[in-house]
């Protein structure tokens, strides 16, 4: 061949042999010369343009590029051009439908025979396929980390012995360890010693029925502080059941009676680079199955090159993965006989090393139309990082949603307008809604008109300001009940930092404020009692150590008064200070004074009374049992006591009738004055009753008998 005249350099290889194998591939290819114009171009190359052949050589691709990557890109060609070495571009273009599409192109110096610089080669295949998968596994992985880095909780995973396997930056600052040393450590071994035995059994019930739990503890600190967490633990699931770990969601409590600890962002950065795979082109005689192949094919399937650059249709297939081989024999064979082109995905085994990789061929038969025998040509790439950033991509999502579906709090998402995009199981099931009531709503859906204010008082603060807010609001679930959740929620924003969605996690309070409220109850209560206790006692001790009485008779008298309030307080605190029988109150009173069975004889409806007037009745039973004991009927082995009471009513309203009735004591006298127990049944009683008592002191015994409306609490 004579040397070749500028404007005209030749062609790679044999021009005719060069446009079979160039137009055969998918992928665009060129060749230009020193004055940066085209000299050759391939079919896929004119098809991305969508012109004519002698129009996509004059075509000037830089009218293509897209405008955010054109000035990188154009000083990159000039750079790359400068150097005389081979170097790639990659960006996005737009092609002959108007699509943009994902390039990645390499170009190669070109020589002469003289070893003249006389241009480039290029090729440049689509890549749109790993980049979208690129960006989607961002997305995804952006998604996750904002659930977990957006919250104050933090977020730890042990596998089924309790090894760390997984903390956030939270979870470290809580636990007061980093994350290389809870790496080497289990999660008893940061629990303070004291906590141990209670948590080790949740835990590995948890692991062995699949129970989540979620209960209160304590960490040491490596500085030896100690912080009191709250812990909720579910098991983690592959997709076919099997339990691999377990998820702990943490919250600093240690000030929480005081104020709850404000939301910290933590963030964790997952990142998967996916890079296009270089061209290898082959060929084959179809009558001998043999062909020449580039010396990067050889690369591709881990064999040493070969000095006449030939290999077989059957070495191809040797090292094609066992279990894709038919699919891969059947691909090829059709184009063999039909002339059908094809695209498949398949693995090989590497001769080298045995490393198995993906790649991804296109073929097509080759038939001359002057009789020459037909022909294969074929190109592949090795697609091996793509088909890794989908696995990724969808461990990523399985872990996304293993934590999502399992995590015990609410997880939501909503749209700026507060329309909710996402939600968890746990959240359908606190609501009693199915999951398409509940997308697409609003959150006012579920608020009283107040409750949301507070929460749009939130986002807006949020808007305003960035960060997260934590607040408690009362939402509804479908049967009308009020639920206490408190809302730990943040923005996500794009790119730019602009706002484009919310995250929220909440945790039902409900319970425990309700037990907030009835502790605040009791002990109000309490505070009441005492001082009423202490009253009635400052009373007792007032009449029974009046002056002139006799100190021994005083304080049997006090002790006896004492006895009865005991009895009756008793009572009242096993039934926490609530309604209580009115039977037992009159039984336990006159119990330590009947003696032998059936001296005293109880006769009426076990009716509940409230405390205060618990305690009256209590009191003034035990002095007609005392007086009765000293003077009266319980004083002679014959003498008997009948206690009667009945509920009746009068112009439509309960009342209560009381009576007690002595028999067989000595002749009852009447008293010359009225001692501190007559005085306090007849006005303490009679007041306390809102009705009337009166004594009567019969000569063949006493008599007591109150009238009053029925007390309130009883029925």
């Amino acid at each position: 061949m004579t040397q070749a005249e500028p404007g005209h350099e030749p062609l790679p290889v044999g021009e005719d042999e060069f446009r079979l194998i160039a137009d055969s591939a998918p992928v665009a290819v060129w060749v230009t010369r020193l004055d940066r114009t085209r000299s050759f171009v391939n079919r896929a190359y004119v098809e991305f343009l969508g012109v004519s052949y002698d129009e996509a050589l004059r075509f000037d691709w830089r009218r293509i590029i897209h405008p955010e990557d054109a000035a990188r890109i154009l000083a990159e060609s000039i750079a790359g051009e400068a150097r005389l070495e081979t170097f790639d571009l990659e960006g996005r273009y737009r092609n002959a439908n108007g699509e943009w599409r994902w390039l990645h192109s390499t170009s190669s110096p070109r020589r002469d025979a003289q070893g003249r610089h006389i241009g480039f080669i290029g090729v440049a295949h689509d890549v749109t396929e790993a980049k979208e998968a690129e960006l989607s596994l961002r997305d995804r992985e952006a998604q996750l980390s904002a659930f977990i880095s957006q919250s104050t909780a933090g977020f730890a995973q042990v596998d089924l012995r309790g090894q760390f396997t997984l903390v956030n930056d939270r979870f470290c600052e809580i636990a007061g360890w980093s994350r290389d040393e809870l790496m080497e450590m289990r999660m008893l071994d940061i629990t303070h010693p004291e906590d141990r035995d209670g948590n080790r059994p949740l835990f590995e019930r948890a692991v062995r029925e699949g129970t989540p739990y979620t209960h209160e503890k304590r960490y040491v600190r490596k500085d030896g502080s100690v912080v009191w967490v709250n812990n909720s633990v579910s098991v983690i699931r592959r997709a076919d059941g099997e339990p691999f770990g377990v998820l702990a969601v943490t919250l600093d409590v240690t000030r929480r009676r005081a104020a709850e600890a404000r939301l910290r962002k933590s963030e964790e950065s997952l990142r998967l680079a996916i890079e296009s795979a270089g061209m290898a082109s082959w060929e084959l005689d179809l009558e001998t199955m043999q062909g020449e192949w580039s010396p990067n094919r050889f690369d591709l399937l881990g064999m040493a090159r070969r000095a006449d650059s030939r290999g077989s249709f059957a070495e191809w297939l040797e090292r094609v993965h066992p279990d894709d081989r038919e699919m891969v024999r059947a691909a090829a064979r059709n184009c063999f006989d039909t002339g059908t082109p094809y695209t498949i995905e398949y693995r090989v085994n590497r001769a080298d090393n045995g490393e198995e990789r993906w790649l991804q061929s296109h073929g097509s038969r080759i038939d001359y139309e002057d009789k020459r025998p037909s022909r294969f040509v074929g190109v592949s790439f090795d697609i091996t990082d793509r088909k890794r950033a989908e696995a990724e991509l969808r461990e990523s999502e399985a872990r996304f949603r293993t934590i999502f579906e399992q995590a015990n709090d609410f997880l939501i998402t909503t749209t700026l307008d507060q329309k909710i995009t996402s939600v968890n199981p746990a959240v359908l099931a606190a609501l009693g809604y199915a999951e398409d009531e509940v997308i697409g709503a609003s959150i006012g859906d579920f608020m009283d008109s107040d409750q949301l204010a507070l929460s749009m008082e939130a986002f807006n603060h949020k808007m305003r300001e960035g960060g997260s807010t934590r607040l408690t609001v009362t939402v509804r679930a479908r049967d009308g009940r009020p639920l206490i959740w408190e809302i730990n929620s943040q923005l996500t924003t794009d790119d730019e930092g602009k706002p484009t969605a919310l995250h929220a996690i909440g945790r039902d309070m409900t319970e425990a404020k309700r037990a907030e409220t009835h502790l605040r109850l009791l002990v109000d209560e309490l505070n009441h009692r005492v001082k009423n206790t202490l009253a009635i006692v400052q009373g007792i001790a007032q009449q029974s150590f009046k002056d002139g009485a006799d100190v021994a008779a005083a304080r049997a008298a006090f002790e006896g008064r004492l006895a009865a309030l005991s009895e009756a307080h008793d009572l009242l605190t096993r039934e926490h200070w609530g309604a209580v029988s009115m039977a037992q109150i009159i039984g336990d009173a006159v119990a330590p004074h009947g003696g032998e069975p059936g001296r005293i004889e109880l006769d009426g409806p076990d009716l509940p009374i409230l405390p205060k007037t618990a305690i009256s009745l209590a009191l003034a039973i035990h002095e007609l049992a005392t007086n009765a004991v000293k003077h009266g009927a319980l004083s002679k082995p014959e003498g008997r006591v009948a206690i009667r009471w009945a509920r009746t009513t009068s112009d439509h309203r309960a009342r209560l009738s009381l009576l007690w009735e002595e028999r067989g004591g000595p002749r009852v006298e009447i008293p010359t004055r009225r001692g501190f127990g007559t005085r306090m049944i007849e006005r303490g009683l009679a007041a306390e009753f809102g009705g009337t008592v009166k004594i009567d002191f019969r000569p063949e015994g006493l008599v007591c008998t109150v009238d009053a409306p029925l007390p309130e609490g009883a029925e």
